[in-house]
């Protein structure tokens, strides 16, 4: 039998390489998505040095020409890691505009361009956060995001609202948090949802991985790379429980 596939999006270090080195160790053949090639094939490399399949995929999920591109070259997938992320100092309408079109924007245009090519029975990841728990928002805002009505138009929508809020400089009155970070993780969580209600052929959740030494997590952080990584790989190789449009964290639903 020919080995699942994986693709996973911003591997080319932190938490995303480690996901991708775990996936190849067992068995799969590992697609390394990276905004930098090179970056991309130094993993590739040092996983096929240790006995592991893996190729670099050129991929910059902010970018409409680059996942069309990397789309295209794709064979069928078994499993998609929407881990491509960012977390920029400060806050105004720029860096909310920057920071959606990775964190959510990103993962919605990956997986759109690959669901074609994800098999029956797939599993997409979608690496969250813990400050993604929309207990801490505002109640309106928290009703919107919950909303088992909500799909994605409503959803994109509901975040193009969050930047002009910002650019205005009225998102405080109107109830944001004034977190870019954290508003592209609760998007990225209703997502989730709108996805395992509307694709029942796959199966749909995501991950929290805690707080991680990795660079953008800071040396001082508590958790391990392999930590971190591994609610993510679990939910990748598809557990038993077979859970979708879930939050999952060590293993276990977490709070949304």
């Amino acid at each position: 039998m020919s080995k699942p596939v994986a693709l996973v999006s911003g591997a080319n270090r932190g938490i995303g390489r480690r996901v991708a080195e775990r996936l190849a160790a067992d068995g799969y053949r590992v697609l390394v998505g990276s905004r930098v090639l090179a970056a991309g094939e130094a993993v590739a490399g040092r996983i096929r040095a240790t006995g592991g399949d893996a190729e670099a995929v050129s991929l910059d999920v902010a970018d409409d020409a680059s996942v069309a591109a990397a789309a295209a070259s794709l064979p069928a997938l078994d499993a998609l890691v929407n881990n491509a992320g960012v977390a920029l100092d400060g806050f105004d309408a720029e860096v909310v505009r920057r920071t959606l079109a990775v964190n959510t924007y990103g993962a919605h245009r990956l997986t759109h361009a690959v669901r074609d090519k994800l098999v029956s029975g797939a599993r997409v990841v979608n690496v969250s956060s813990g400050l993604a728990d929309e207990a801490g928002l505002q109640d309106v805002l928290r009703e919107r995001f919950a909303d088992p009505g909500l799909d994605e138009a409503g959803l994109l929508a509901l975040l193009q609202e969050f930047e002009a809020a910002v650019a205005a400089g009225r998102h405080g009155g109107a109830g944001w948090p004034s977190s870019a970070y954290r508003i592209s993780k609760v998007g990225l969580n209703a997502l989730t949802r709108i996805w395992a209600r509307s694709w029942g052929d796959l199966y749909v959740n995501s991950a929290c991985p805690g707080w991680v030494r990795t660079d953008m997590g800071g040396a001082g952080a508590p958790r391990s790379l392999d930590e971190g990584a591994d609610t993510i790989v679990w939910l990748a190789e598809g557990p038993a429980a077979r859970p979708t449009g879930g939050y999952f964290r060590d293993r276990a639903p977490a709070g949304w």
